[in-house]
């Protein structure tokens, strides 16, 4: 029978019996590499369901605004709002789906979301290529970002409960290093695929998101108890005591919660924790422009400066192998300089590369500043995560990372808006469309600076 408690990684920085064995006997060796090969075998897993989510994910999306732009003669406004109004349903499911995480369990949750998203991936392609009303595309684009959202605070929280807290960053780049893997694959081919028949693909991605299945099985399906949690994770550097529920207690109180209950705890939490709360805030502004790469990019890099969309997808393909190259010293670099200067570092390095966007006239320009917004990617996104475990409450890592990743979501919800609004008043002007990107990283930039400096709460923070 499957073990429902995780083996968590012993303290040495050698390798866990959970490692994958073929890497245990071709990389165990002193270095970067040993704290990640000492990661439970189920973060791996994890970290795979998460690559072949992604790459059934990146063959298709990256290339709705083209299609909607291009081929369907929608403006840069609308695309943006049918994005606005799918994030805001996804940041919703975030919350919803992780308190339900917490309470019957991590792993039906991610199978449940991952299961019914293939359906929904199907029926886009069905109406790509009938060519359906874009009101239709929108509203099954929009189901399909509630989907995507069931997945990540549960695989979030599992990853937390998986691992101490020495280790964390090291698991969270390992998530990284999967979800480009990903990217690496989908757009190249997407990219290529899309030339003949943008609808086709999706029938490619609804089985690819199937495929995930198998790896979250091994999973457990629900968390540690709360004693074994907190001597697993750190306390929250603020947080306020507060009355705790078992998030798996039988009958008619605890399972069955509604949404207004659901609603009000989350409130309830935030008030407790008011530190968390405003690090969520900056959650919110950071991830409304680093998702620019994604919305505002292809279009364009399609509409303004000529490119194919098998260049396009390639253009993607170079943030995912960037990812996976230099996600691993990233990491080893965070130890030294502790999550805040990486923070801060990552942010101003997106600056750097949106302006090398507003330079580009052409692929090279553009792989260019792909590149060195990319370095920035690999410093900034496992420091989110690692501060959002550490300041969330550590007997509901569901939650913490249902109001993380809904906060994310909600970012990601408003960046094609705002995108799409500067885009279409400043196409032509591609400096000072880019620069007004590069200047709202830095503003994200200085903002983590100061929270640092206020709080003091990475200074307490695990990265060794």
């Amino acid at each position: 029978m499957r073990p429902e408690l995780p083996a968590v990684a012993s303290d040495s920085p050698g390798l866990s019996a959970g490692s994958p064995a073929i890497l245990r006997r071709v990389l165990a060796k002193p270095g970067m590499l040993a704290p990640f090969l000492a990661l439970d075998r189920r973060v791996w897993l994890l970290a795979l369901a998460r690559c072949v989510n992604t790459m059934g994910f990146s063959l298709v999306m990256p290339f709705m605004a083209m299609h909607l732009v291009e081929e369907r003669g929608t403006s840069g406004a609308v695309y943006g709002a049918i994005y606005l109004v799918a994030g805001v349903v996804a940041a919703i499911g975030q919350g919803i789906a992780g308190e339900a995480s917490d309470r019957i369990g991590r792993r039906k949750v991610m199978i449940s979301g991952l299961a019914v998203r293939s359906v929904n991936m199907a029926a886009l392609g069905v109406a790509v290529l009938q060519s359906a009303p874009v009101w239709v595309i929108g509203l099954l684009v929009i189901t399909n970002g509630m989907l995507r959202a069931q997945f990540e605070p549960a695989a979030s929280a599992a990853v937390t409960e998986l691992t101490r807290p020495e280790s964390r960053v090291h698991a969270y780049g390992l998530q990284r290093i999967g979800v480009n893997v990903g990217w690496a694959i989908g757009p190249a081919m997407g990219g290529f695929l899309a030339s003949h028949s943008y609808g086709t693909l999706f029938f490619v991605a609804a089985p690819a998101t199937l495929l995930a299945i198998f790896a979250v099985l091994p999973v457990p399906n629900h968390a540690p108890s709360t004693s074994q949690t907190s001597s697993q994770t750190s306390t929250p550097a603020t947080a306020e005591p507060a009355q705790k529920t078992d998030p798996h207690a039988k009958g008619t109180g605890a399972g069955k919660v509604g949404l207004l209950d659901h609603l009000a705890q989350l409130r309830a939490a935030l008030r407790e924790n008011r530190v968390f709360a405003l690090y969520l805030v900056l959650v919110l502004v950071g991830s409304v422009m680093t998702v620019q790469i994604f919305s505002t990019l292809s279009v364009f890099s399609s509409a303004e400066l000529g490119l194919s969309k098998a260049d396009v997808g390639l253009l993607y393909t170079v943030n995912g192998l960037f990812v996976v190259l230099f996600q691993v010293p990233a990491v080893a670099l965070a130890k030294p300089w502790g999550m805040r200067r990486a923070l801060v570092l990552g942010a101003v390095l997106y600056a750097v590369g949106y302006v090398i966007f507003g330079a580009s006239s052409g692929f090279g320009g553009l792989a260019i500043g792909m590149s060195v917004l990319t370095l920035g990617e690999v410093v900034f996104a496992p420091a989110l995560s690692d501060t959002a475990a550490t300041l969330g409450d550590p007997e509901r890592l569901g939650r913490a990372f249902g109001l993380f990743g809904l906060m994310q979501s909600l970012g990601v919800s408003l960046g094609p808006l705002v995108g799409g609004v500067a885009f279409d008043h400043l196409r032509s002007d591609h400096l000072v469309l880019w620069s007004l990107m590069a200047a709202g990283m830095v503003v994200v930039a200085l903002a983590y600076s100061a929270f640092g400096r206020r709080y003091r709460v990475f200074d307490k923070m695990a990265v060794g």
